[in-house]
This record gives C-alpha cells, sequence and structure tokens, in this order.
C-alpha cells in the first residue's frame, strides 16, 4: 500500500474509533471500562487478523463508479444495451479508459488489474473483459474490505451523530431499522430474497437519482460538493438464549 494511501486509511479508521470511544463517553461509561475494553479488542483482533495483500487505498467508490458507467456510457453498451466485452488496458475502449473517465486519483492501470484480482469481472472471448455485476461486491479480506469497512462506520456514526445533536424539529438523516427478534428459520430464505429483490429496486433507484445530479469535475464551475449515499444491508443473527432463572425462582 502506498504511503498517502496507507495514511489515509489509518486515519479513517482513527476517526471510526475515535466516534466509538466518544459515544460510549457520551452514554456515562467510565473511562477505565472504556480502556479495558479497548485492550480486550485490541487482543481479540490480533488473534483473528488475516494477512492481507497488499493494495491502494482510497478507491472503493471508484470501483463501484467504473462499474456503474460500464452499464450507462453508451460508447460500452450493445445495440440491446447491454454492457460490451472490453479490453482491459488501452484506448476506449476498456477498463483502463473507463477508469480515467472517472477522475486521475489513481493509477489505472493498477487499479484495472485490481479489479479483475477482485473478480468484478470475468473474462470473455478474444481476451476481454465484461462486468460480473452492475455494483463492487466486496466478497473477500483485502485492504479493499478494510476501506469499505471504515466508511460504512465512520457514515453510520456520522448519521447518528447528526440525528442526536440535530434536536427534535432540526431536519433528520434515514436511519431506520425493521427487525424482528424471532424469525421462523424456514423463513430465512424467502427473508434474503424478498429482501433482496427489493432492496436492489430501491438502490437502483436511490443511484439513478444521485448519478444525475452529480458533478462530473468538482471545482470547474465553482460549485461546492459533499459526498452523499444510501447504506443499504440484511443482517442475520441467531437468537440469544434467556438467561436462566436464578435458583430462588426455581424455588418458588
Amino acid at each position: 500500500m502506498a504511503a498517502k494511501s496507507l495514511k489515509q486509511a489509518r486515519r479513517e479508521f482513527e476517526l471510526a474509533l475515535t466516534a466509538i470511544l466518544e459515544l460510549l463517553i457520551h452514554c456515562g461509561t467510565p473511562q477505565k471500562v472504556i480502556a479495558t475494553i479497548t485492550r480486550r479488542a485490541i487482543k481479540s483482533a490480533i488473534a483473528k487478523a488475516e494477512v492481507l495483500p497488499d493494495t491502494g487505498g482510497d478507491e472503493l467508490a471508484t470501483l463501484g463508479l467504473v462499474l456503474d458507467a460500464w452499464h450507462r456510457d453508451r460508447r460500452y453498451l450493445t445495440s440491446r444495451g447491454k454492457p460490451r466485452a472490453i479490453r482491459l488496458l488501452g484506448r476506449i475502449p476498456s477498463v483502463e479508459a473507463l477508469i480515467r473517465t472517472q477522475g486521475r486519483h489513481f493509477d489505472a492501470v493498477a487499479l484495472a488489474r485490481r479489479i479483475q484480482a477482485l473478480q468484478l469481472i470475468e473474462p470473455c472471448s478474444g481476451n476481454r473483459f465484461r462486468p460480473t455485476s452492475d455494483t463492487a461486491l466486496v466478497s473477500r479480506y483485502s485492504p479493499t474490505a478494510l476501506q469499505y469497512v471504515a466508511r460504512s462506520l465512520i457514515s453510520l456514526l456520522e448519521t447518528v451523530e447528526h440525528n442526536l445533536r440535530g434536536g427534535p424539529n432540526a431536519p433528520l438523516l434515514l436511519e431506520r431499522i425493521a427487525e424482528v427478534p424471532t424469525l421462523p428459520i424456514d423463513c430465512l430464505e424467502p427473508f434474503r430474497e424478498f429482501s433482496g429483490s427489493q432492496g436492489s429496486v430501491f438502490m437502483r433507484t436511490m443511484n439513478d437519482w444521485l448519478e444525475t445530479r452529480r458533478i462530473r469535475d468538482p471545482g470547474a464551475d465553482g460549485r461546492k460538493a459533499v459526498r452523499a449515499g444510501v447504506h443499504l444491508y440484511v443482517y442475520i443473527a441467531p437468537v440469544e438464549a434467556p438467561p436462566p432463572p436464578p435458583a430462588s425462582a426455581k424455588r418458588r
């Protein structure tokens, strides 16, 4: 990982950890308890740590933008509106050229090869490639996954803090949970399918809205810009067993 990228990744995790610790302090957790929790967390993390390959830093958003553009840019679409099979490197049309249309913050050649290594594209005949999806799905342990986790934590904590500090009459950011504590196990697969289909429709609608308003060249027209988006995820967790009753209650 380059020195600049490593510094940025460390800063992002520092912000995430700071926000978590700040929340604990605001909720009245003693500093000694926080220190104990932190020491235990570090030991647990070291025990579970994976050896990760080296890679670049702030690239996750660009990966998603590249795949999305591959499904939108007419130069990269077939007559039926499907993504064309293109070369990995070289002039338009290629994955390298697509990366360059999203900005010059990265080494386009290196990032194209990283897209291939992350299996976000699949090989076709003639040494060409097509995207496996229109989204950058993080499905393996890597520094890209670390960046994804850090950004996700920061975004969630910033949203919660914004809503807590805003007051009852301030405009709030959407942050909701739909959950039941005891979903029958035979409903697990239907839940996966239903949440997946509904989430895909919602996210595609949100992405279209954002893309039509995105500034392609920030700063060119003097307009200020912010990073904005929606993070949607599904979770499944085992039901926690209730604690056993005290001995006195059993006797009664």
